[in-house]
Order: structure tokens, then sequence, then C-alpha cells
């Protein structure tokens, strides 16, 4: 039985930074670390041979599980049939007959005994799920806050880490990245206390799988009674459905009850209850009482780019009316209001250009110009020195604006619409200090392009204007090498 929330798209202008990073540390921690446990562990099983453990525990240990209910007729055939270092490693990771074996009258007399057990279990702790995994029985704040970033196999981690981004997408962003974040490490830990507090066995835990349930509780403790959408499968039932967000808590809950009551399987029922709950409560009581700031916008899938889109569109209804004197009017407002909105540049860009208006151009220009690389901007200012080539356009063939145009033109490799910015600044009386070294720039774009005459005529232009520069020498250079 499965059944996830599907209630927001993933929204990548918000993206999930802590959930992402979170799931990003969880892969590291298991490849870069957990990938050496099992030479850890060969070592360890090693090091109890090597120390002549077997023969002195290996009655014990048949008892002790015996003893334990966990060896019946049919295991005992098995354990006997098994080999020495298989053998050895199910003695070693049985923390509960270490236990026993600790207390015993005859390991404690027995020096030699004490230390070559000691040596090998030194050596199996450095395996990373009994050096930083969960043991109630044997607790550590070690092993409380550690074992929820271990995973037991790779699958156990695929499917901790989907979970982990089904659920913590929406939660970052509903909650806040610090909240969500400490509620997050808040359930880990509850899941592992709970487990503690019920069940104070000597299993091994890992995973994050108590802290992802927790991730649950609190999805359901921020929506609440809202009806969301979910999706289920059932066997061969796929589909989705709508109800209350708290409704699901009993089914989730009676799901892990279920497991943990049937015990057939190595999950930590446990822990996902103690999460879940814990997840729950730290959400759900804060909600009710105001004292838990959630992004209720997100919550409402509420447009927060409606506004300037109402505004976009009143807009584009003046210029469809011709009527852009108002729009025109109404631009510097819109553009201090809405700074950096691509689209709002180029519509007023294309006002200001067509009324030659000054002041709206030049405040179009300053933000355009302020943009972060990318593909729109470079749209928009290649649109903008094509217009530049037309004489008519006194305005945009100001030196300023073709100097700002022609280093984002060289480095997008836009030579022959740079060669025009260049030009254009090449004719002034005045020119920049930048001019030399953008003209070397920007003959190296059209060389690797093989316009040749292009070259030429920037070097035809350096030895005059610039002869004594470094740049000239270095074109001259570059000139040579390219007419071989």
């Amino acid at each position: 039985m499965l059944i996830i929330p599907a209630e927001h798209p993933l929204d990548w202008k918000r993206p999930p930074v802590i959930t992402l990073l979170l799931i990003l540390l969880n892969t590291l921690i298991y490849f870069a670390y957990q990938g050496g446990d099992h030479e850890r562990l060969e070592t360890a099983v090693q090091t109890y041979l090597d120390g002549g453990l077997l023969a002195r525990e290996r009655t014990l240990f048949l008892d002790s599980a015996e003893r334990r209910d966990r060896l019946d007729s049919r295991y005992r055939d098995y354990v006997d049939a098994a080999r020495r270092r298989e053998l050895a490693g199910w003695i070693l990771q049985d923390l509960e007959f270490e236990h026993e074996l600790h207390q015993r009258a005859d390991f404690q007399a027995d020096q030699h005994w004490q230390e070559a057990r000691a040596r090998a279990e030194q050596a199996r702790d450095r395996v990373s799920a009994y050096r930083f995994g969960f043991v109630p029985e044997r607790f550590t704040l070690q092993g409380l806050f550690g074992a929820m970033f271990l995973h037991g196999d790779f699958m156990h981690l695929l499917g901790n880490m989907l979970f982990l981004f089904i659920f913590g997408f929406a939660l970052e962003i509903a909650l806040g990245r610090w909240v969500y974040l400490c509620l997050y490490l808040l359930s880990g830990l509850g899941s592992h206390l709970w487990w503690w507090a019920l069940d104070p066995s000597w299993g091994t835990g890992v995973g994050a799988s108590g802290a992802i349930s927790g991730l649950m509780g609190m999805y359901v403790g921020v929506y609440g009674l809202r009806r969301i959408n979910f999706f289920y499968w059932l066997g061969p039932l796929i589909g989705y459905f709508k109800a209350p967000a708290l409704w699901i808590l009993p089914v989730w809950l009676g799901k892990e009850l279920f497991g943990m009551l049937q015990a057939g399987d190595n999950v930590n029922y446990h822990a996902h209850l103690g999460g879940l709950l814990a997840g729950f409560v730290a959400v759900w009581p804060a909600r009710l009482i105001g004292r838990l700031r959630v992004d209720e916008a997100y919550l409402h899938k509420e447009d927060l780019d409606a506004p300037f889109k109402r505004e976009l569109a009143a807009l584009d209804q003046l210029i469809g009316q011709f009527d852009l004197a108002q729009a025109a009017t109404r631009g510097p407002d819109l553009l201090q209001r809405h700074p950096g909105r691509v689209a709002l540049l180029e519509r007023l860009y294309a006002v200001a250009r067509g009324r030659q208006d000054r002041a709206l151009l030049s405040a179009v220009l300053k933000q355009a110009f302020a943009l972060a690389e990318g593909p729109e901007r470079l749209t928009l200012l290649k649109r903008i020195a094509d217009d530049s080539s037309d004489p008519a356009q006194r305005l945009l063939r100001h030196p300023a604006i073709q100097l700002h145009l022609l280093a984002p033109l060289i480095r997008a490799g836009e030579g022959q619409r740079a060669l025009g910015a260049w030009r254009l600044l090449s004719q002034q009386a005045q020119r920049p200090a930048q001019l030399p070294g953008l003209t070397l720039q920007l003959a190296r774009l059209l060389g690797q392009g093989q316009d040749l005459r292009g070259v030429a005529e920037l070097t035809r232009f350096l030895h005059s204007s610039y002869p004594q520069a470094e740049q000239t020498q270095q074109l001259a250079q570059l000139q040579r090498h390219l007419a071989r």
C-alpha cells in the first residue's frame, strides 16, 4: 500500500535547497564512507578468528540463540553447516550475546579471552552501523544523531531519498528552510527515542526513515483538515483522490502498527511510528494556536506573480490600443516596482525606442545591462544591437550604450553584432580606455570564425590609433598566424 501527497508540482523557482543538500549528504555518506564497511567487517571477522574466539564461543552462542527463541532445529542444522567465517560474523554482530558474554564469570576471569574479544569488538565497531548506528540498549548520542544519515543498502537509500524529496520539497517552502531542517532533525531524534522507550532492543538501527516519517507527520499537521490531492497504489489499483490531510494520519499509523505486529521483516516500525508522531506533534498544536509561521500563499497555491501579470496585461492593452504616451508614463513606476523583469523590459524598450523617449530608454537599458547573464538577457541585447544599426536610432547609437553591448556580445560569441557595436565606438573622437582590449578580444572571436576581413579591419585600427599598445602587437601576431 502506498499513499503519498500530490498537491504541489515542484517549483524550481523556489528550489528545496535543504532537501537537496540532505539527499546529497546521505548519498555521499553511503558511497564515500559506508562503501568501506565490507572490508571493515572482514577485518573484524579475521581478528575474531585469529584470536581463537570461535572455538570458545560457538557452543555458548548457539545455546544463547536457542534460549532467546532465535534458533529452531532447522536453523540449527543450517548453522552447523555454516562456514567458520560466516558463523564468526553472526556471533560478532550479535550484540545481545556479547552483552551476556561479558556478564559470564568465566569470561571475566580469563584475561586472554577478554583481550581477544576487545580487539575483535574494536575492529567491528569501525563498521558504520556499529559506530554510528542507534542501539537502544547501548544508548549513545553519537548513535542517536548519526543513525539517521546511514543506510543498510542501496535500495534502502534510494527509497528513503525518494520519499525525502516527495515530502521535503513542499514542506521546506511551507515552513521555511531552517525551521524545516530543525523539525527534520527533531523527528529523527524522536523516532529513535520512541524506539528506545518502547522496545529497548539490541538491534542496530540505521536509516533516515524515522526523520522522513516525521515529514509525513508534519505534512498532515501543516495542512490539517484542508482537502488535498493524494496518489494511491493499492495492488492493482492506482489513481488519485482528494481528502482532508488529517484523515490520512490514521491510515499511515495503522500501516505502521500492522507492520509492527506482523514483524516479518527488518523494517523498524517503532522508529517509523515515533517519527510520524514526533513530526505531527511538533507542527499540529503550534499550527492551531498560531505559533507556527507557514507560507499560506504557497499552501493555497496563490500565484505570487499575479499582480505583475495583471499590470503587464494592462500595459499590453495600452500598447495594443497604440496609447504609447500612457504606456510611457506608466513605465518608470512599473520598472521601479518590478525591477529586472525581462517581459516588462522588452515591452517598455519597444515603447521607448519608438517614441525616442530618452528618460524611459535610459531606465530600461540600465536594468537590461544589469541582468544576470542568460538566454533572456542575450536575446534582449541582440535586439538592442540590431536596432543600433539603424542610423535613425540616435539614442541607441550612443557610445555608452555600445560599450555596454560590446563585451557581453563578445562573450556570447556574437561576432558580427559585436563588430557593429565596435565600429560605432571606433568612430568616436573620445574612445573608451577599454577599446584596445575589447578590440583584441573581438579579433580573436572573429579569427575563430575565419573572418579574416574583420580581423584585418581591427588590426588596421589598432595600428593607426594605438600603435604602441601591447594589444596592437598581439593582434599583429594573431593576424600572421591566421594568414598561414
